[in-house]
């Protein structure tokens, strides 16, 4: 990846002492913290899909067939839903029996990441040993759609196609009890 920012943090908001009793025990005294990732897509070696070059060496790379070909763009998915179109197939062939293809590996990128997992926490003192604890816990907070590799094979069916993403926001609530 030619770029990853990935920080976290915890802020403990403050414990208004100077607050009545009631707005004290429940306004003050907060956590939060997360986890915020960001980072450009991984390298994508679109490949043939098949041993072309009959050299039993594994999969050849692909055809770009014009150097001005626009390659990312819509045209992968046709009618089918859900898909998301990410490489134009109309932009690559298979290479010719006994050749080997004009694509260098980790030629193109894969669609990037932006993941924010965030925490809300508080504990509730009942007595000197016991407290209750409340939290709320949100993966992927923005619920931005992070998509996974698209298919990269050009004899695959779906080729330059996206069929999956990662989780949307998932959010959890808890209760623990510490004694």
């Amino acid at each position: 990846r030619k770029q990853v920012f990935v920080t976290s943090y915890v802020w403990r908001l403050p414990e208004l002492a100077g607050a009545n009793r009631a707005l004290r025990a429940t306004a003050g005294g907060w956590e939060l913290e997360g986890i915020i990732a960001a980072q450009t897509g991984p390298p994508l070696t679109l490949t043939a899909g098949v041993d072309q070059s009959k050299t039993g060496i594994g999969y050849d790379r692909a055809v770009l067939t014009s150097p001005t070909a626009t390659v990312y763009g819509s045209g992968a998915c046709g009618a089918v839903a859900p898909c998301v179109s990410y490489i134009n197939p109309t932009a690559f062939t298979l290479p010719a029996v006994g050749a080997f293809g004009n694509i260098g590996k980790g030629e193109f990128r894969s669609p990037g990441l932006f993941n924010w997992d965030m925490g809300l926490h508080k504990s509730f003192v009942i007595k000197e040993h016991l407290q209750v604890q409340f939290r709320a816990e949100f993966f992927n907070a923005t619920n931005r759609v992070n998509l996974a590799p698209p298919t990269g094979g050009v004899n695959a069916a779906g080729f330059g196609t996206i069929p999956s993403a990662a989780d949307p926001r998932i959010g959890q609530l808890a209760l623990k009890i510490l004694f």
